[in-house]
């Protein structure tokens, strides 16, 4: 579903199923998701999903809103009414928002080194990347990734190498973000949320 500029939705949450992290549903609120009881309105997903799960997680995109945990009490309609739990503190929701991808990118050197790897995703969260690639990198390197899935211009983020494992043809390397803005985080956490929840819903099919 599109919407118009005037016609954007506002306060809007992403609502995750508590035990997998899987993406069920976006929905907008009139007021910002900060009450006991959060009503919101579903444009995107699968609202009996939402309704049937025992908790789910409630992400504002608002990165300066925190994460709770909440359930269903109210449906009718496209209209859920979450009660809330407690709030998700620290790495709880982050460090669950990794999804596989399948794109090719590449890696720069950083320090004012010149030239640039070839790489191929193989999973992305809001605090890290992981990948294959042929580049010479060594844990605690830092090294620019091109991140080619979010919905405006590609970003090019510097991240850490954490761990390496020799594979077959290739290196796998995992990685984290270092000094990533609010902004771009948001930008990730948009296209992690959106892959989701269209690989869901074609499973559903």
């Amino acid at each position: 579903m599109f919407f118009s500029k005037k016609s954007k939705p506002k306060n809007v949450c992403v609502l995750l199923d508590s035990g997998t992290s899987r993406v069920l549903a976006r929905g907008s609120s009139d007021s910002p998701p900060e009450g006991r009881n959060i009503q919101l309105t579903v444009f995107e997903g699968d609202i009996l999903a939402v309704v049937n799960a025992d908790s789910v997680q409630i992400v504002p995109a608002d990165e300066n809103l925190h994460p709770k945990l909440g359930h269903a009490i109210q449906r009718k309609g496209d209209l859920v009414v979450l009660e809330v739990l407690r709030d998700l503190v620290g790495n709880e929701v982050r460090e669950n928002l990794r999804m596989p991808v399948d794109f090719e990118t590449y890696l720069y050197p950083t320090g004012g080194k010149e030239g640039r790897w070839i790489a191929q995703g193989n999973d992305l969260s809001c605090g890290g990347i992981s990948f294959y690639s042929d580049a010479p990198l060594n844990s605690g390197e830092l090294v620019e990734v091109v991140i080619p899935i979010t919905r405006t211009a590609p970003l090019l983020l510097t991240c850490q190498i954490l761990r390496t494992r020799p594979e077959e043809g290739s290196t796998f390397y995992a990685a984290k973000f270092i000094d990533i803005l609010n902004e771009q985080e948001s930008m990730i956490r948009e296209a992690v949320f959106t892959v989701q929840l269209l690989t869901h819903q074609r499973s559903r099919r």
